[in-house]
């Protein structure tokens, strides 16, 4: 269940991105001019922030998300998606960041489906706006 902290606490990440040309950090609701960059470098119209740590926000140990991110990493190069290592981070620093993959090209119901397979709360989604919107997703 999605309390109203934790979904406080998703509006609060920030959403590091570490592509090879850059970092750069996404928040939730505002444009991103690099998104925007990356999306027309990939030719995609729209992109996914996706993690398959921590499933329903539970802290887990360090070698079960990191397998969990393998089997993830696995699967999207497998459909044929570029996986970009990214993080999301407490601006706290509360909690411990969590590896993540901005997937350009990942359209919302296939991100969607992912998310659910990863027994993930919300994902991150783009579309050709470059606004990242918190999509919740009912588990």
């Amino acid at each position: 269940m999605v309390t109203p902290e934790l979904l406080a606490a998703y509006h609060a990440t920030l959403y590091q991105v570490r592509h090879s040309q850059g970092v750069f950090t996404l928040t939730t609701d505002n444009p991103s001019a690099e998104l925007v960059d990356l999306l027309r470098e990939t030719g995609s119209r729209c992109a996914a922030f996706i993690t398959a740590c921590n499933p329903y926000s539970w802290p887990v140990g360090d070698a079960e998300n990191a397998r969990a991110q393998r089997r993830l990493a696995s699967q999207l190069r497998q459909a044929g998606y570029a996986a970009i290592p990214a993080i999301g981070l407490d601006p706290a620093g509360e909690w411990q960041g969590e590896e993540s993959f901005l997937v350009p090209g990942l359209e919302l119901e296939d991100a969607k489906l992912l998310g659910r397979q990863y027994a993930q709360n919300a994902i991150l989604w783009m579309g050709a706006d470059a606004v990242p919107k918190l999509v919740l997703l009912d588990c």
